[in-house]
């Protein structure tokens, strides 16, 4: 028999127990109506959601209602729903949702995945415990070092055939501890998201060939007069806002899409925070100069080696835990600009007036940018729109006063144009009147030099012009230590063509010999005279004597296919060739090296022409 003691500690065990299973078996996913929330074409997810931190639920457990998890509101950042223990022990956890009468509604129902920090991964559970992957960005991970990430890219499509069912968003933020889903979800049509984006893009586009034209005007602007340095402090100051604008707003990853690039485009992104400052002071300094205003151009650019120094060393990790010290970097430069526009004002700088209405948009656009990022619903930043419009209006007025400054110059000018042009007119008369007799008197010096210099028969080099080659590329060949070959050939039994067909038949063999010989790929540096009779001279510069030999030996082959005729009969014409060269055979010099090939071209007579012989 119990006592009355342990009858009532059991008696509070059981209550507590079914209590406690009634809380869990009463705990049911946060569930939104998508035919009753659906409002202008679209749904808003914002509201209750499950979160499970520090694990990826498994979608088993969530098909079977075994799932535990807390209810939050979105949108929200993961830092401010969290314990702060929690979130950096484990940087992940599971998203859910369950959508009613999706397909009630949608055809192709979407979500456009831009305000999710790190990586995530989604996936659809429908009622009886299908699952299906949606899709992910990047890569999740447990370790910061196997996670991949991309920018916020992305259109979650939802299934096509189910009209109910739980989507579970996984999610790392290895990186930042702001973030997770923190921004406006909305289901919508699939073609209107995509609408949406390209809308997005077309207006990116324009944004950022506003920045190739203020840009590109004022650099074109600066080369046209260099004097006018502003205009290319001006084009650095904008190239330096149109690249921040398009890393921080995700422009380049359209083009650099792969999670990889993700490291390089962060740090780029963060070195893009101070630029666009120190850029601003140097042109701001030069536009209205003060005291010390150099010093801290050249600060400037000293803190930003330091900071592309810091950003390319430091990890990712460190580097978004620096972004304070980057801010504080920027407050600090963007304070001194500001001096320097409200400075203007008291010593009456010109157009300091116009400056400070124009910056007026700017403000808006920073004040706009300072509150996106500090909610969580609200992701739309102008700040660099409006940089942009503001030195698209600099622009503008620099270029007035550009065209201005030209006007005066063309107007001081006009009354000297007409004597400048008069004695333009008759210099250039004089100066054609010496152009043709110069062409003249070039035109017969290079015939004359081309009769003395070559054979009148042949086209080839003559014996004096080779005499002249030979001794100064001998003499080089010494003083440089260079291969020379030397390749005299003549033409077989010619004589005996003479004697049969006549000397004209003759005089065309050499023509045709001559002719090949031009056309037989030789080299760029290499020389072919006619030395005498049916003789010809090749000077080969830097062939040793196996190189020279083959291409004698190629030559030789060569002439034999020539195709000449005399009174209806085929004239088969060949060559003995005599090579040497001046390191294998020795030579002291000129005649020597002539002497050897000559000997050489004898022995390939003996031996039976039509044949090479290598002076030995």
């Amino acid at each position: 028999m119990l006592k009355p003691s342990k009858f009532i500690a059991l008696l509070f065990c059981f209550f507590s127990c079914t209590f406690s299973a009634g809380i869990f078996s009463a705990q049911a996913i946060p569930t939104v109506d998508v035919k009753n929330q659906f409002k202008n074409g679209k749904t808003s997810l914002a509201g209750d959601w499950a979160l499970r931190w520090g694990e990826w639920i498994p979608l088993a457990d969530i098909a079977t209602s075994k799932a535990q998890f807390k209810t939050v509101q979105l949108p929200n950042f993961v830092n401010s729903m969290v314990d702060k223990q929690a979130l950096q022990e484990r940087k992940y956890g599971t998203y859910i949702l369950r959508l009613d009468n999706l397909h009630n509604v949608f055809k192709e129902p979407a979500i456009r995945m831009r305000d999710v920090s790190d990586a995530w991964q989604a996936w659809w559970v429908d009622d009886s415990g299908n699952t299906q992957f949606l899709g992910q960005s990047g890569k999740i991970s447990t370790d910061k070092t196997t996670q991949y990430m991309r920018f916020k890219t992305g259109i979650l499509k939802l299934p096509l055939e189910t009209n109910a069912g739980t989507l579970v968003i996984y999610i790392s933020t290895q990186l930042y501890d702001k973030g997770g889903m923190y921004g406006k979800f909305e289901v919508s049509e699939l073609n209107s998201i995509r609408k949406s984006q390209f809308s997005d893009l077309a207006g990116r586009v324009a944004l950022i060939a506003i920045g190739l034209l203020v840009v590109f005007q004022n650099i074109l602007f600066y080369l046209f007069r260099p004097k006018e340095r502003v205009l290319l402090l001006l084009a650095v100051f904008a190239f330096s806002i149109l690249l921040r604008a398009s890393v921080s707003n995700d422009y380049l990853y359209y083009l650099l899409s792969d999670p990889s690039n993700f490291d390089f485009l962060l740090r780029l992104e963060y070195i893009t925070i101070v630029w666009p400052a120190v850029a601003a002071v140097h042109f701001f300094a030069y536009l209205y100069p003060a005291k010390f205003s150099d010093i801290v151009v050249k600060l400037g650019y000293l803190v930003m080696v330091l900071v592309v120094g810091f950003s390319l060393v430091l990890s990712l990790k460190q580097l978004v835990n620096s972004l304070f010290y980057y801010q504080i970097t920027l407050g600090l430069f963007s304070m001194y600009v500001v001096w320097l526009i409200i400075r203007s004002l008291f010593v009456k700088s010109k157009h300091s007036a116009l400056m400070i209405i124009s910056c007026v948009v700017l403000v808006c656009g920073v004040i706009n940018d300072v509150y996106a990022s500090l909610s969580s619903a609200y992701s739309l930043y102008l700040a660099e729109y409006s940089l942009l419009l503001f030195l698209f209006a600099q622009t503008q007025y620099h270029s007035f006063r550009f065209v201005a400054a030209l006007d005066v110059a063309e107007h001081l000018t006009d009354n000297l144009q007409q004597e400048v042009a008069d004695k333009t007119n008759q210099l250039s008369i004089r100066n054609r009147e010496l152009q043709d007799k110069a062409d003249n008197l070039k035109l017969q010096h290079d015939r004359i030099k081309e009769l003395s210099e070559t054979d009148h028969l042949t086209g080839l080099y003559n014996r004096q012009t080779f005499d002249n080659y030979l001794e100064l590329t001998f003499s080089q060949a010494i003083a440089y230590s260079k291969n020379l070959a030397l390749v005299i050939l003549d033409v077989d039994d010619f004589k005996k063509i003479n004697d049969t067909y006549g000397h004209q038949v003759g005089d065309d063999c050499l023509k045709a010999m001559a002719d090949y010989l031009r056309q037989a790929n030789l080299r760029k540096d290499d020389f072919v005279a006619r030395y005498g009779g049916e003789e010809v001279v090749i000077i080969l510069n830097g062939a040793d004597i196996t190189r020279a030999e083959e291409i004698s030996q190629r030559i030789c082959n060569g002439l034999s296919q020539i195709e000449l005729f005399a009174e209806q009969q085929q004239i088969v014409l060949t060559a003995s060739f005599g090579v040497s060269e001046v390191t294998y055979n020795q030579a002291k010099n000129p005649d020597q090296l002539l002497k050897l090939a000559d000997d050489a071209l004898y022995k390939a007579k003996a031996e039976g022409k039509n044949r090479v012989v290598v002076a030995g």
